[in-house]
């Protein structure tokens, strides 16, 4: 006898479909998270930097993690150069996260790098990876969905939720984060132009046109 549409929905068990390995990967990280990262003193970020490599994490001897920040898979998580996942950040990396040189992630922001799809059956675990660009700034409490990539130099507003991409030095906000300017830099355009592969904004505007 076939089910109702409602029944057969009702009646599909999730499944997650990550490997043994992985839980029981997460499972040890955890208690490490639980008594040596997350009570250690805030100044000790080589200490949390050790606990993380030691689970996979690729960290540059300059990134900063806070003890509070939650990271579900560190061999996920790649942190360049100065990057830095403030505290309470929670670091969803299912699939791979990347936070570029001199990227900050503040105070309590979600970077989740997983769903469901809610289109069928069982609603399936989906996953795609997420690139915090170099120099760019996330604020407090902002959302990163799964697949975002954060240009360089850009800049996301205090709560914004973000599931398309930003350009390089677009300031976005919202719910859904749209862009409300673009960020000009008063010092440093060597450095921006390179981080993004092109002139920052007001140093373009003022050029004149060759030829």
């Amino acid at each position: 006898m076939m089910l109702p549409p409602s029944e057969l929905f009702y009646r599909q068990r999730y499944r997650n479909g990550l490997s043994w390995r992985n839980r029981l990967g997460r499972l040890a990280w955890h208690g490490i998270w639980l008594i040596a990262f997350r009570l250690s003193p805030t100044p000790l970020f080589a200490w949390r930097r050790l606990l993380l490599r030691l689970f996979g994490a690729r960290l540059a001897a300059t990134a900063v993690v806070y003890p509070t920040a939650r990271i579900w898979a560190p061999w996920n998580l790649t942190m360049r150069d100065h990057a830095c996942l403030g505290p309470e950040v929670d670091c969803f990396c299912v699939a791979p996260i990347v936070v570029d040189t001199d990227a900050i992630v503040s105070v309590r922001s979600f970077l989740c790098t997983a769903s469901h799809d809610i289109r069928r059956h069982g609603r399936p675990l989906t996953m795609a990876a997420i690139h915090v660009g170099r120099g760019s700034f996330v604020f407090a409490e902002a959302f990163i969905g799964m697949g975002v990539t954060i240009g360089a130099g850009a800049v996301v507003g205090a709560r914004a939720v973000v599931v398309r991409d930003v350009a390089p030095f677009a300031i976005v906000a919202g719910n859904p984060a749209r862009q409300v300017g673009e960020r000009v830099m008063e010092d440093g355009e060597g450095f921006m132009k390179e981080a993004a592969g092109r002139e920052p904004p007001q140093q373009a505007a003022g050029r004149e046109p060759a030829g």
